[in-house]
């Protein structure tokens, strides 16, 4: 289970409880607007003994990965200002490659990162479709169509080897919280049913 949230810096009891009920293998965190020692000492306190990130440029971006190493072996293949890219092999299977993304809102800055793409999730800074910036947007693996947005920039994006592998994995949107992002959760073995109440 990967899970990625928007913002960090005062929001720390947000994230604590957020990972608390969803209980993540690994944390992305992307525009975190923290860097230096301060991003050190929050960093510290999510509580993940795996960890690694790449500190805002100013009070631009930032992302911070975490993962639980006595679950998940993480090997850090790039580390760029836009993305940290991975590989995760998870005790007794076989290895995959995970990016937490954040796309610089510069679309000529934002062009490189779209030249290294293949299993992303995070905030892309761009919109897919006219659709996604006035209204409700469709899905994607397992993304919520049911709320309104102004522009939908987070998101999920697989490869087909990512989705024939992982045939039950999905993408869960949970609730803004203290963002103007939406938690992403994804799952490589998909999510049990929502009870009807």
């Amino acid at each position: 289970m990967v899970w990625n949230v928007q913002g960090a810096g005062n929001k720390l009891a947000t994230i604590t409880e957020l990972i608390r009920i969803n209980d993540p293998e690994v944390l992305a965190l992307v525009e975190t607007h923290l860097s230096g020692e301060q991003a050190h000492k929050v960093c510290d306190r999510i509580g993940f003994w795996g960890q690694t990130r790449v500190d805002a440029q100013g009070f631009s971006g930032g992302i911070w990965l975490f993962w639980r190493e006595e679950l998940v072996s993480v090997t850090i293949l790039d580390n760029h200002t836009q993305h940290i890219t991975v590989e995760i092999e998870k005790r007794g299977e076989d290895p995959w490659i995970f990016s937490a993304i954040y796309a610089n809102p510069d679309s000529t800055l934002r062009k490189e990162l779209w030249n290294e793409l293949w299993n992303h999730t995070g905030d892309f800074n761009d919109a897919v479709n006219l659709e996604e910036r006035h209204g409700v947007g469709g899905s994607e693996i397992g993304l919520s169509p049911n709320s309104f947005k102004s522009a939908r920039l987070d998101r999920g994006l697989v490869n087909e080897d990512w989705r024939l592998r992982f045939v039950e994995g999905a993408v869960r949107s949970l609730p803004r919280l203290t963002s103007d992002h939406c938690p992403i959760l994804i799952s490589t073995n998909g999510f049990a049913p929502i009870p009807n109440l």
